[in-house]
C-alpha cells in the first residue's frame, strides 16, 4: 500500500487527500448576525457533534476569505456576539445552500439573496432558517486557533425540528430528514445505503461484553 509523508505534499494535495477521504461530511448551515444586526448565512463541512452532554457542536472556519485579506463574516460575527445557529440542510434546499457558500460583501444579507426565511430564535439573537427541518441555537463555548482556521465550539441551548422527523423513542427518521452531505469537489450526497451491523463478542476468553449505546435502541439515553 502506498504511503506518503504529508509534510511533503503541497497544500492543494493535502486538502484533496483529506476531503476526498473523509466523506461524506455533514454540513453546518450557520446563520449568525453582527452586533449591528447584519445577517449572514454560510455552509461549512468541517463540522460535527463533539459532545452530547453537555451538547456541543464544532465548526471549523477559515480565518480569511479566499482573497486572504478579509476575515470571514461568520467567524467575525460569532466572535463578536458569541451566538449562532446551526441549521441542517436537505436535498430540497441544495440550491440556496450552494448560493450561500459564495463570498458576498459583508453588507449583503444572505437571507435576501437566497430567498430563505429568517425565523426568530428562542435563546439567541441570530435568526434560524425557517425552511431547515432541524436547527440548533448555540452560544460560543470555545474558539481554538488551528493556524489558518479556527475551530468554533458552541453549546446547543435550544433545538427546533419538524414534528414528523422524530419517532416515539425520540430517534431521528433519517429517511424523512434527507440531509445533504459533502463529497469531493462540487458534489454532494443525499442518501447513502445504510448497513445495520451490531458488534459480535470477540473470542478472547471473556463470556460477556457490554453493548455500546449506539448498537441498540434499548440502551440509548432518554
Amino acid at each position: 500500500m502506498p504511503s506518503v509523508d504529508i509534510s511533503d505534499l503541497s497544500r492543494a494535495n493535502i486538502y484533496k487527500l483529506l476531503v476526498g477521504s473523509v466523506i461524506p461530511r455533514p454540513i453546518a448551515w450557520v446563520s449568525c448576525a453582527a452586533a449591528d444586526g447584519t445577517r449572514n448565512i454560510a455552509p461549512f463541512s468541517f463540522f460535527n457533534v463533539v459532545s452530547s452532554f453537555p451538547p456541543m457542536l464544532a465548526v471549523s472556519i477559515d480565518k480569511t476569505k479566499t482573497s486572504g485579506q478579509e476575515q470571514k463574516d461568520t467567524l467575525r460575527y460569532i466572535t463578536e456576539t458569541e451566538e449562532f445557529v446551526v441549521n441542517i440542510a436537505t436535498v430540497d434546499l441544495l440550491e440556496p445552500l450552494v448560493t450561500s457558500s459564495l463570498e458576498f460583501p459583508s453588507a449583503v444579507d444572505e437571507f435576501e439573496v437566497t430567498g430563505l426565511t429568517p425565523a426568530p430564535s428562542v435563546t439567541v439573537t441570530p435568526p434560524r432558517i425557517l425552511e431547515a427541518p432541524v436547527s440548533f441555537e448555540c452560544t460560543l463555548h470555545t474558539v481554538v486557533d488551528l493556524g489558518e482556521s479556527m475551530l468554533v465550539i458552541g453549546k446547543a441551548l435550544h433545538a427546533h425540528f419538524h414534528p414528523d422527523l422524530l419517532d416515539e423513542n425520540f430517534s431521528m427518521r433519517v429517511e424523512r430528514l434527507r440531509p445533504v452531505g459533502r463529497m469531493p469537489g462540487p458534489t454532494f450526497c443525499t442518501e447513502l445505503n445504510r448497513v445495520s451491523r451490531a458488534p459480535s463478542p470477540p473470542k478472547c476468553g471473556q463470556d460477556e461484553f457490554p453493548v455500546p449505546p449506539w448498537a441498540t435502541a434499548e440502551t440509548r439515553p432518554r
